[in-house]
């Protein structure tokens, strides 16, 4: 018996190593967003070196969710995210650790409906209520679809809120809703949908358009071996997830 306890007490002692040992790579948004794309499309890449990662989706409150948590952890964390963050105190304990780059927010509109540009849908909201989705208070795409709203449609706007881009545009497809603004990172598998449509982007300027990934208790060795693989993948993907070096 005694040999069996033993054994628990080094099962538990190696498992609490190896965990320490592990950085904790936290989503700031639902399985399937666009921070969960490319968040895990890094944590893809990095996992093909000697990282150990746990990939944590913390959605949630505009990320404020996530926020917390990184905020509260004593543990080496990773966080992919946007400028939302400088809202928030974590944003002052984190540390740069590389620049991904910009992005735009897109109109999406079905692609059976008659709408084809912003002027379309400023023409209807003149004959009716335009039925507008977005991602909740505090989000870019809320606010996308005040910006359009007040100073496009004379806020002839119904604001339907969703817990994500996914479910907002699987209503625009069903007709239930008329248009969704999503961030343009993330957005390369709705945009290659034939169901869907881009009718405008909007861009925010560059200074409020930023993605960056952050750390926290991230040793320095750890950091050069992120720096090299962010630095040397597909360009490509950069450029497919709306990002402009």
């Amino acid at each position: 018996m005694r040999y069996f306890f033993r054994y628990i007490v080094v099962l538990i002692i190696s498992i609490n190593f190896a965990y320490a040992n592990t950085i904790e790579l936290i989503v700031s948004s639902s399985p399937g967003g666009p921070n969960d794309i490319v968040t895990r499309k890094i944590g893809a890449e990095l996992e093909k070196t000697n990282l150990k990662l746990l990939i944590l989706n913390k959605p949630g409150a505009a990320h404020t969710i996530a926020y917390q948590y990184v905020y509260y952890s004593n543990k080496p964390t990773l966080i992919l995210s946007t400028t939302e963050i400088e809202n928030h105190k974590v944003y002052e304990i984190l540390n740069e650790i590389f620049i991904v780059g910009n992005f735009k927010n897109l109109l999406f509109v079905s692609s059976k409906s008659n709408i084809n540009n912003i002027d379309d849908i400023i023409f209807l909201s003149k004959r009716r209520q335009i039925k507008f989705g977005y991602g909740g208070v505090g989000s870019f795409s809320y606010a996308a679809m005040k910006t359009i709203c007040e100073q496009n449609l004379n806020s002839n706007c119904l604001e339907v809120a969703y817990k994500g881009g996914a479910a907002g545009l699987l209503d625009v497809i069903r007709g239930e809703i008329d248009s969704y603004a999503l961030v343009s990172y993330g957005s390369s598998q709705f945009i290659n949908d034939d169901k869907l449509k881009v009718i405008y982007d909007i861009d925010i300027g560059k200074e409020k358009s930023w993605v960056k990934l952050f750390g926290k208790n991230i040793s320095s060795e750890d950091k050069k071996t992120i720096l090299n693989v962010l630095n040397n993948m597909d360009r490509k993907f950069f450029i497919d997830m709306g990002f402009k070096k």
